[in-house]
């Protein structure tokens, strides 16, 4: 197959099956800069911090970048999603890639290769006569299997000085709600007289959320991995993440190392959700333990949008997390004295709210955390995350289905939720917003305006397809949409970010330090909480999630009031300012904050890399891309154009994207005066306010 742009994963060719002790190593990929992380050894305490690059997950395991022999500074680490132990926490599962060396070993050379989603290590022995090499992976094409070859004098050898033969290993671990995880694992070991010794090793995991997994079930996928062999497996896995990577590329002509960090970013959502059952996405991923891999509002809102314009069961499996979480959410609606249902801020195993209720601040006091009885917005992202997947898909049929719940059910609990004051005006009290330096606000700009979304949008589904029992409700969820209030004066474009923000003391992100800097431990707590410093700003992400809901030409001056009072003290907040800042035309400032973004784990710039990658943070790198420097939108399911307003910085050849919109294959390539869309089936495009019909293989526009 030709490639179709540069840098597009090259063809891998047929190999017929090999028997997991034929003894040949594994072969890595021609080197390629654009699509490899390369890591060096370095000082024992960075060691966490590139095991969290390192991972390698297929959606369902996640297997941290932990060296083989194990070592100083290094923590093994297996990560199963939505495998929460009795503390609703996850549960660090054994390691299938430890192995025994002989002697003491560097760390040597690693290269994370995106193309293919296999970690090669080689470590010089011997005076760099003779060398020690690995390679490792989580097969996406059978998710729940791992694979690790290594090959070199290092290998604890056999005593006979033959080959021994292949032992397994049985390991269970029990989880919260009578479930549990399975792990098979087979190893065989050859020391040839005329070759160096070799270590091939299969696991197979097998998670059940409610019950125990089978074992037969289990034995089977080993025995059918084990026939094939490592390289047959290989094999598969390259031809599973070529399909992906040509449904969801992201190339920059031009700047290799930005292109090899967003594509790093989109790795890691390819790598962090099944695409079958349910998908418990946490703030890391599988990638480390932080948040105790808790979904928050990360998965709906940033992680999802990727899935859905890319790998559409990923991003279902997603919204049935959500789904088969509806009772509790209910329960916590009728607790709260509401109606409908009310959605988590951490979610675990069970869909009851797992939040923590207390912390440590910067001098060691415990500190309350609010954010799970006030940060309600999550129960409208949520309903935002369903109709985002109805958007990109084209198809009712989800929202019609199962998904229903997902907006009714939502906008029942804000109908409830919302008070009207005497002038019949709507009030949504005591919340905390995206920005957490301020809490327990009122009439939250943020939360408002995405409340009333949700009001509307679900009035529209049951207009559509109206049933028994909703009678009059869409009414009066549109009456009780427009009583809310916005936020919005018509005199200065600006939207309050909540009730009486602008008579706090007015501090600029600048006067403190550079930026991206935590301004509560700057200014301290309780001054943060009075001043007008955000930690990222709600308006504008309002602006971002639904531009189509905000007052037109709104945008440009609220950037201009909110962004000098940002200090991005979130890793969420970068990549949301770059998606606003392109739309708005300043593509310079855009870029800055789009680089900006994908240093925040390569450079570990929280000091927080080592407990996992930051997810959001990857979705966000690909919207900002997507949604601000290319300018794509499309407001509904019915909507028949796929709409693009590309601004981008002079200096970047094309930029070029693949995804799939309304059941078609598009593949994207912008310049600042053009567009080139290709495609596998007609399409309209709006560029520039002028809309074209685009028959396959496609053409330049406008």
């Amino acid at each position: 197959m030709k490639s179709p742009h540069p840098g597009q994963v090259p063809e891998v060719p047929p190999t017929a099956p090999a028997r997991v002790d034929d003894g040949r190593a594994l072969d890595p990929l021609p080197g390629d800069d654009r699509w490899q992380l390369v890591v060096t050894a370095g000082p024992p305490s960075r060691r966490r911090v590139m095991e969290s690059w390192l991972c390698v997950a297929d959606g369902r395991i996640g297997t941290r970048g932990s060296l083989e022999e194990d070592g100083l500074g290094t923590v093994p680490m297996v990560l199963a999603a939505g495998a929460y132990g009795p503390d609703q926490r996850l549960v660090p599962l054994s390691s299938w890639v430890s192995v025994d060396l002989a002697g003491t070993l560097e760390p040597g050379r690693r290269v994370l290769d995106l193309r293919d989603g296999t970690l090669w290590r080689e470590v010089p022995v011997d005076g760099g006569r003779r060398a020690l090499r690995s390679a490792r992976f989580a097969s996406l094409a059978r998710p729940g299997i791992e694979v690790l070859a290594v090959e070199g004098p290092a290998v604890t050898p056999v005593t006979d000085g033959g080959t021994s033969g292949p032992s397994t290993e049985v390991v269970t671990t029990p989880l919260r709600l009578g479930g549990g995880v399975l792990e098979l694992r087979r190893t065989e070991v050859r020391h040839p007289a005329d070759g160096p010794c070799s270590l091939h090793r299969i696991a197979v995991y097998r998670v059940g959320t409610s019950r125990r997994p089978s074992r037969r079930s289990a034995e089977t996928a080993l025995e059918a991995a084990w026939r094939a062999g490592p390289r047959a497996l290989l094999c598969e896995q390259r031809r599973v993440w070529r399909e992906r990577w040509e449904a969801g590329d992201v190339e920059i002509t031009g700047d290799g190392e930005l292109t090899r960090a967003v594509r790093f970013a989109l790795f890691q959502l390819v790598a962090a959700a099944a695409d079958g059952g349910e998908a418990a996405v946490g703030p890391r991923g599988l990638t480390g333990p932080a948040y105790a891999g808790h979904v928050m509002w990360d998965a709906d809102v940033f992680v999802l949008p990727f899935l859905a314009a890319t790998h559409t069961p990923a991003a279902r499996a997603m919204l049935e997390y959500r789904i088969r979480r509806l009772p509790p959410a209910r329960r916590a609606a009728r607790a709260a004295g509401h109606e409908g249902a009310r959605f988590p801020w951490e979610s675990a195993a069970d869909g009851t709210d797992v939040t923590p209720s207390f912390g440590v601040d910067e001098t060691g006091r415990e500190v309350p955390i609010l954010s799970g009885p006030l940060e309600e917005h999550i129960t409208a992202d949520v309903a935002w995350a369903a109709w985002r997947l109805a958007t990109w898909t084209g198809d009712w049929r989800f929202l019609d289905g199962p998904g229903r719940p997902l907006l009714v059910d939502t906008a029942r609990y804000w109908a409830s939720r919302v008070r009207l004051d005497g002038d019949g005006r709507g009030h949504i009290d005591a919340v905390i917003g995206p920005d957490e330096y301020h809490e327990d606000v009122d009439d939250n700009a943020f939360t408002n305006n995405l409340a009333a979304w949700n009001l509307r949008r679900a009035a529209e589904l049951v207009r559509r397809t109206p049933r028994r029992g909703e009678g009059e409700e869409p009414c009066h969820w549109l009456e009780v949409a427009d009583a809310l209030v916005t936020g919005y004066d018509d005199e200065t474009s600006l939207y309050q970010q909540f009730a009486g923000f602008d008579r706090l003391e007015p501090v600029m992100a600048a006067s403190l330090g550079r930026v991206p800097f935590a301004g509560d431990l700057v200014l301290g707590r309780s001054r943060t909480a009075r001043s007008q410093l955000l930690k990222q700003a709600d308006v504008l992400m309002l602006h971002h999630m639904v531009p189509e809901a905000v007052a037109p030409g709104s945008l440009a001056p609220n950037l201009d009031h909110y962004l000098p009072r940002t200090c991005h003290g979130s890793s969420l907040s970068p990549s949301i300012h770059a998606a606003v800042l392109a739309r708005a035309g300043r593509t310079e400032d855009a870029r800055r904050m789009l680089e900006l973004a994908t240093r925040i784990d390569l450079d570990d710039l929280t000091g927080t890399t080592a407990s996992g990658l930051h997810l959001a943070n990857s979705g966000g790198i690909w919207q900002a891309i997507v949604h601000g420097f290319a300018g794509l939108g499309a407001s509904g399911p019915d909507d028949a154009e796929l709409r693009l307003d590309p601004h981008l910085p002079a200096d970047w050849g094309e930029l070029r994207i693949r995804l799939r919109w309304h059941q078609r294959r598009l593949a994207l390539r912008c310049t600042p005066s053009s567009v080139h869309v290709a495609t596998d089936r007609p399409v309209v495009v709006r560029v520039w306010d002028r809309s074209t019909l685009v028959e396959p293989p496609g053409r330049w526009l406008p």
